[in-house]
């Protein structure tokens, strides 16, 4: 197991060294225990308990540049500083936020206890979804435009996402995917709202903290985009409960009204097409999680959950 995700950052030495190594560099103490943390499809996470704390060690991927790594580490920086409930960042011992050897590019921050929605499979409450919104907000309210960093699960890219993926669907799963493009064509993107977004506020980068508050992680593809697009990638996703309890037009409605509660501001226009662009973003899941599935090759759970709850999504939205 180990291996496995050590191989993400092209290392190929003892993961307790790595970690010792990175402990002194930031002076976390001396290191009682270490775990893998089974989360993401690219960079490599590590639970790290010390004499001072418990932290978290993000080791980024071998297939980041460092333009985008630094980018990711500005970003957090950004939204730290913004208000927004991230787990705070270390320094080394030089002041650096950014650990940089052999190859090895790290940062350490914070190890927040809790669960994220995908570790307990569940969903969440109004008054939870009120709380995360309410962190969307602090996101969308950020004065940021850093470079475009490119995520082949981003809503827009739709039609790529089908060519890539259209061999491994049987003819029910092209003709839904085939439906959620045509009402996502429909869509004048020009007229939508743009500004910062996080872009995967989903079950496994929302964590619910011991401390009370919700907690939110992973901004590796967040970009300049349609505001909207944050409202339904959790409408689609965050809100899957597995069960079609909610139709995705109430799930909509449900993110819509949070964000309101929450001081947030959404567009007359951007608030018509909501319906159809969350309808995307469950293709968008369904379809990732072919990709992951059988290009990628990545974790077997993870990528039939996003085919499950895409698949389910659309077969009740498009009825």
């Amino acid at each position: 197991m180990s291996s496995d995700y050590l191989e993400r950052i092209d290392y190929h030495g003892d993961k307790e060294s790595l970690v010792g190594d990175i402990a002194q560099e930031f002076n976390l103490g001396h290191v009682n225990n270490s775990e893998m943390l089974a989360v993401g499809f690219e960079d490599c996470n590590i639970k790290v308990d010390t004499e001072n704390g418990q932290f978290a060690i993000k080791a980024f991927s071998k297939l980041r540049s460092e333009v985008e790594i630094s980018r990711y580490v500005n970003v957090m920086q950004a939204a730290i500083a913004g208000g927004v409930h991230h787990p705070a960042l270390h320094s080394t011992n030089a002041g650096d936020t950014l650990f940089d050897s052999n190859g090895i590019k790290a940062v350490v921050m914070d190890f927040i206890g809790g669960q994220t929605y995908f570790d307990t499979k569940t969903f969440p409450i109004d008054e939870e979804l009120v709380l995360i919104a309410a962190e969307a907000v602090k996101i969308h309210n950020l004065n940021l435009n850093p470079p475009f960093v490119f995520d082949s699960w981003a809503i827009p890219q739709i039609h790529q996402m089908y060519q890539a993926t259209e061999q491994y669907l049987d003819e029910q799963g092209k003709q839904l995917a085939r439906q959620a493009i045509d009402r996502y064509d429909s869509i004048d993107v020009k007229k939508l709202e743009h500004c910062f977004v996080h872009g995967d506020i989903i079950a496994t980068n929302t964590l619910k903290g011991s401390d009370g508050k919700i907690w939110i992680l992973d901004f590796a593809v967040s970009n300049v985009y349609p505001k909207i697009q944050e409202l339904a990638v959790m409408t689609s996703s965050l809100l899957a409960d597995g069960s079609n309890s909610l139709s995705l037009k109430e799930r909509a409605n449900r993110v819509l009204q949070a964000y309101l509660s929450a001081n947030g501001r959404i567009a007359g226009y951007d608030q018509t097409v909501l319906l159809d662009y969350a309808i995307a973003g469950a293709a968008m899941e369904f379809l990732g999680g072919h990709k992951a599935k059988h290009i990628d090759k990545e974790d077997v759970e993870e990528s039939e959950h996003w085919i499950s709850i895409g698949k389910q999504a659309l077969e009740e939205a498009l009825a």
